[in-house]
C-alpha cells in the first residue's frame, strides 16, 4: 500500500496520515471479520471474541516487550476470555503463529503505529456492543466490548497523535499499523476458511 510523501507526512497530524494510509485495509479488515464471525447468534458471537483473542494476543505480546508505558494499551485478552467462559464457550485458544508481528520493526513511530490501531478498535467496539446487547437481549457478556479503560487510554493516545509529526515518525507508525490491519486479516480470513471447511453459510 503506498504511503504519503515524506513532505506530506511531516505536514500532517500523526492520526490523519494513519488514518488515509489504512483506510482500505481497515475496510478489508471489517468485511473479513463480520464473514468469519458476526454477532448474530450466540454462536457467532463466541466465534468473533475467539478470533479477536487469537489476533490480539501476539499484538498484546509486542506492546508489553516494546511500549513504554504510557504507550501500553490496557491488555484486552484477559476481558475476552472472561466473556468467552461466560458464554459456556471453549476456553480462549493459544496464540497462533503471527509472522507479521514478529517481524514488526521497532524504528521511530512503530509503537504509535500498533497502540493506535488497538486503542482506535474501542470505538468501534462501543457500536458492536450495543448490538450485541440488543440481539442477546442483555444476556451477552461485553467486558471487552465495553471496555472503559481502552477508551481512556484512545482519549490519552489522541493528544500524542493529533499533531504535525516528522516523515520517519509518520512512515515508521503506518508501516507497523498496516502490518497489525494486515495480521487480524490474516486471522480474519482463517476463520473464514474453518466456517467454510465445516460447511457453514454454504
Amino acid at each position: 500500500m503506498a504511503h504519503a510523501s515524506d513532505h506530506a507526512a511531516g505536514a500532517a497530524d500523526l492520526r490523519g496520515h494513519l488514518r488515509g494510509t489504512t483506510m482500505a485495509a481497515h475496510g478489508l479488515l471489517d468485511a473479513a471479520m463480520q464473514a468469519a464471525a458476526g454477532w448474530h447468534s450466540r454462536a457467532d458471537y463466541a466465534r468473533f471474541l475467539a478470533l479477536q483473542h487469537a489476533a490480539r494476543a501476539p499484538v498484546e505480546a509486542w506492546l508489553a516487550a516494546h511500549a513504554p508505558a504510557p504507550l501500553h494499551p490496557p491488555p484486552q485478552t484477559p476481558l475476552i476470555a472472561a466473556d468467552l467462559a461466560a458464554l459456556g464457550a471453549a476456553s480462549a485458544p493459544p496464540p497462533a503463529p503471527a509472522p507479521r508481528i514478529a517481524a514488526l520493526g521497532r524504528g521511530a513511530g512503530a509503537v504509535l503505529g500498533v497502540a493506535w490501531v488497538l486503542a482506535g478498535s474501542a470505538l468501534g467496539n462501543r457500536a458492536i456492543a450495543r448490538a450485541v446487547t440488543r440481539i442477546g437481549a442483555g444476556a451477552w457478556p461485553v467486558a471487552f466490548l465495553g471496555d472503559r479503560a481502552m477508551l481512556a487510554f484512545w482519549q490519552a493516545l489522541r493528544a500524542r497523535i493529533e499533531r504535525p509529526c516528522g516523515p520517519r515518525e509518520a512512515e515508521g507508525a503506518a508501516a507497523a499499523a498496516e502490518a497489525v490491519f494486515a495480521h487480524f486479516l490474516d486471522v480474519a480470513r482463517a476463520g473464514q476458511g474453518d466456517l467454510a471447511a465445516q460447511g457453514v453459510g454454504a
